[in-house]
């Protein structure tokens, strides 16, 4: 279910939406030095008063969790699957990889640590309690699972988990709900399963013959087959005995899957943050899953866009944005790039008036890019807004082939909640508000009073 959406054509005319274009006024850099411009950017920073904030896996390299896409250390080049049971590395998150055996994923969990409580935050996510501290941070809307911008002290209540996180899990077969401290202990077994007694007449499932822990439609079940390396995961899965009278269904912990829709509380969130925020930090990530990497364009043009990450990314082309080609459009105003724990302790010495020359080790390695260090300049990002350091890549700038990012996405609708594998009938104007061809006539008539514009976009 990897889908590139592809816009089509524009089903209601009205007055537009308010996204970003090629036209916005753009924040410009200022000073002929490296310094002078590190400066300029924290200056700009520093006057924000509700920042947001969307990070992804690069700024928790450095506490010992992988990427999941980068060629050297990624998660999806360096996996075993094979050893795993699993045909392919992306089987890992796949709902129905897991809903028919979960015991590739908790064995990964396990050798990984990851509900264990025991990884430290890094810089990068020291750096977004120190915003939340300074009261500049509107939000931090987080595509990790890992929950360390909370362990590093930002306040709960400003971290949207857009794919969840293992500070609890849910029973797939009685829904009951477990805490991160119970979810530790019951991680340390081969495949958790709830020991919640039930009050319920009838018959009791039986463990002992091989069941999903959840209902799957034939057209969705999963046809990938296992890996036939000898171990014990090429064997069918059988969920493990409980005593009776209790459920005995698969704990999953509250992330989400490829497969499963975003909580609603998201889109909400973002709509609520779309007229309060005065700046966008990206960092860390590919911008290469869908819906999230659309939270770039979904904020209003005047908002100024920072990205920190190794390399420059772009979003995919998308019906909520009016550019018309890529090499048309500057995306951000301005790209510190270089690892993230590098580039944030040197913003942070510089937004608190010290000298980041003592502070920052590596700062003698930042630079500016020229035709010395960069070969030849492809992308439309203006060169004086990008600042390279430790760590910078400049592949996707530079490479004559360099294209977007593939987004992996699957698509449900908003009203009936199934999987849409035709037309997609997106609304303009909300966060990922889609709709299937047999629900849009109705909702369309009711959705915001009939008064937001939707796109098609096919799968």
């Amino acid at each position: 279910h990897d889908n590139i959406l592809i816009i089509s054509s524009v089903v209601d005319s009205g007055s537009g939406s308010n996204r970003l274009n090629n036209n916005r006024s753009m924040f410009q850099i200022q000073g002929e030095t490296f310094d002078k411009r590190l400066a300029s950017v924290a200056d700009l920073i520093s006057q924000k008063k509700n920042i947001v904030v969307l990070c992804g896996a690069g700024i928790s390299v450095s506490c010992g969790i992988p990427d999941f896409r980068s060629k050297d250390n990624g998660l999806y080049n360096n996996l075993n699957y094979q050893e795993l049971g699993l045909t392919c590395a992306e089987d890992l998150f796949d709902l129905n990889a897991f809903s028919e055996d979960p015991r590739p994923f908790w064995k990964f969990v396990r050798t990984n640590n990851f509900a264990s409580g025991k990884i430290a935050p890094s810089t990068s996510h020291l750096f977004l309690a120190w915003l939340d501290e300074q009261q500049m941070l509107l939000r931090i809307y987080t595509q990790n699972i890992d929950g360390l911008e909370q362990s590093a002290g930002v306040d709960e209540d400003k971290i949207v988990y857009a794919h969840g996180s293992f500070k609890g899990a849910t029973c797939m077969k009685c829904k009951a709900k477990y805490q991160s401290s119970e979810l530790r202990l019951m991680s340390k077994q081969e495949v958790p399963v709830c020991h919640r007694r039930i009050a319920k007449k009838g018959k009791i499932s039986d463990n002992t013959a091989k069941t999903n822990s959840i209902e799957i439609p034939p057209e969705r079940r999963s046809s990938r087959k296992r890996s036939s390396n000898n171990n014990s995961m090429a064997e069918e899965f059988y969920p493990p005995p409980v005593e009776q009278g209790c459920c005995g269904g698969i704990i999953k912990p509250n992330i989400t899957f490829f497969g499963e829709k975003l909580e609603s509380t998201i889109s909400r969130r973002l709509e609520e943050d779309y007229k309060k925020a005065d700046a966008l930090i990206v960092m860390g990530t590919s911008l290469s899953v869908a819906p999230m990497s659309k939270l770039v364009g979904f904020l209003p043009d005047n908002v100024p866009r920072i990205l920190i990450n190794r390399d420059i990314v772009q979003v995919m082309k998308s019906s909520t944005q009016n550019y018309k080609k890529q090499d048309e459009f500057c995306l951000f105003d301005a790209c510190l790039l270089g690892n993230c724990d590098a580039v944030t302790q040197a913003i942070k010495a510089k937004m608190s008036n010290r000298d980041a020359k003592s502070e920052y080790e590596h700062y003698h390695s930042g630079r500016l890019v020229t035709d010395n260090n960069n070969g030849t300049w492809l992308k439309n990002q203006p060169r004086e807004s990008v600042l390279l350091f430790e760590g910078a890549l400049l592949s996707a700038a530079t490479k004559e082939e360099a294209t977007l990012p593939a987004q992996n996405v699957v698509v449900h609708c908003d009203h009936c909640e199934n999987e849409i594998k035709d037309q997609i009938f997106c609304c303009k104007i909300c966060f990922d508000f889609d709709l299937c061809s047999l629900c849009y006539p109705k909702v369309k008539l009711t959705h915001a009073d009939g008064k937001h514009e939707f796109t098609i976009e096919s799968t």
